[in-house]
């Protein structure tokens, strides 16, 4: 038998937050403020979160959870700078952090910056190197970037014309043009592919 979902209502979460809000005033060293800002996030107030992870990272400003879900925070309400920045700072310093690295491609994307985003995808291949995700990221940036995309497929023969094979040949030609045209989509898809 599964286990219940749990659902918290805000109630639960305002409880929460001031539990917390508590252990703050007690010790400001404390690495509480991280739960805090998520209890706010539970309750919309993503501005108090944003301050709670602010506040927080001014006392204990090596805490890479918090400058991620600060840096989340920021690009959701649309400050991709200071996002960017504070990224940035924790792929630096600790590169093989997924989570990091792929907010920070999309912010390099967003910022038009595909080959940046593309070299710190293919980064993560370092740490993560049967990573589907990862292999997928950088495939992705591969083909989004110009100059990094792969040389275009030599050119296969046309496909035959079907209709002057039937006149000529009768049924045998038509099936051996049906089998060439397959032929020539399989070297096409190879050559996409490949």
């Amino acid at each position: 038998m599964a286990a219940p979902e749990l659902k918290f209502d805000d109630a639960y979460w305002e409880r929460l937050a001031e539990e917390y809000k508590d252990r703050m005033r007690e010790n400001p060293r404390s690495y509480v403020y991280v739960p805090l800002a998520d209890a706010l996030v539970y309750l919309g107030r993503i501005n108090e979160a944003i301050e709670a992870l602010s506040w927080g990272l001014t006392h204990l400003p090596e805490s890479r959870a918090a400058k991620i879900m600060l840096a989340e925070l920021l690009y959701d309400i649309g400050d991709v700078t200071g996002a960017r920045l504070l990224l940035e700072d924790v792929v630096a310093r600790w590169p093989d952090l997924l989570e990091a690295a792929s907010l920070l491609c999309r912010i390099y994307e967003t910022e038009g910056n595909i080959e940046t985003a593309g070299m710190l995808a293919e980064s993560l291949l370092d740490y993560y190197p049967n990573s589907s995700s990862v292999k997928e990221m950088v495939e992705y940036y591969a083909r989004q970037s110009p100059s990094r995309a792969p040389e275009p497929p030599e050119r296969a023969p046309a496909p035959v014309n079907m209709e002057n094979k039937l006149k000529k040949d009768g049924e045998l030609s038509a099936l051996e043009t049906i089998l060439e045209n397959i032929d020539h989509l399989k070297v096409e898809k190879d050559n996409v592919d490949g």
